[in-house]
């Protein structure tokens, strides 16, 4: 799900980067906090690397499976305390909800960001994790001057391995939260201190929060 800048990584692998619960913590903090609404739908995951209880898969993740139809199921402590349940196959094709969380595959940054603002516009307000490249065309393009703020971390966020528990290694660029509402034009930025968002932490995810 995340850029890998001048890597050797087989092509594909670098779609599947998981987002770190502390990543998540964060801007379910700040998305709670700007816009007094939570997080019901993760648009872009698996059931390994769900961070809300609602997920959609895409649409070949069954396919890439090696025997048949597969569990939907988490292994690991921290999703299956969250115990997220598929709703939908495709992201890109359906409707999103007032409240969607994205950390979209690299391969389809493009895609997701049209499909964002499409939905910023019809009142659904959310949030992505996104490579931090504002000099790139499809910044400039999709998220300067569209979203609603650009939240700047004070450091590089890690990231799991598609099991949504393996720690990544060798993270060689920065991300940034991505704010996209109805209001959204101006695009500023603000800084902010990562895990501010354990601080914060309600229900079902202080638990997680001990685990993961």
């Amino acid at each position: 799900m995340a850029h890998l800048v001048k890597s050797k990584t087989v092509e594909g692998a670098k779609n599947k980067w998981a987002t770190r619960w502390d990543c998540f913590f964060d801007a379910q903090f700040l998305f709670r906090r700007d816009t007094g609404k939570e997080f019901v739908l993760d648009v872009a995951a698996e059931p390994q690397t769900a961070k809300v209880n609602r997920f959609y898969v895409a649409p070949d993740w069954i396919n890439e499976q090696p025997s048949g139809f597969p569990s939907l199921k988490p292994k690991h402590k921290a999703a299956q305390l969250l115990n997220p349940v598929c709703v939908g196959f495709d992201g890109l094709q359906g409707e999103w909800e007032d409240g969607w969380w994205c950390n979209p595959p690299f391969d389809l940054k493009f895609e997701f960001l049209e499909k964002a603002l499409e939905q910023a516009r019809k009142g659904r307000d959310g949030m992505m994790l996104l490579p931090h490249e504002e000099l790139t065309t499809w910044w400039l393009d999709l998220v300067e001057g569209y979203a609603t703020m650009i939240y700047k971390p004070d450091g590089r966020y890690p990231f799991y391995e598609t099991d949504g528990h393996t720690k990544k290694q060798g993270v060689n660029f920065g991300s940034a939260l991505v704010l996209f509402t109805e209001k959204g034009l101006q695009t500023p930025s603000m800084r902010f201190n990562r895990k501010v968002g354990r601080t914060h932490l309600t229900d079902i995810y202080e638990q997680i929060a001990k685990v993961a």
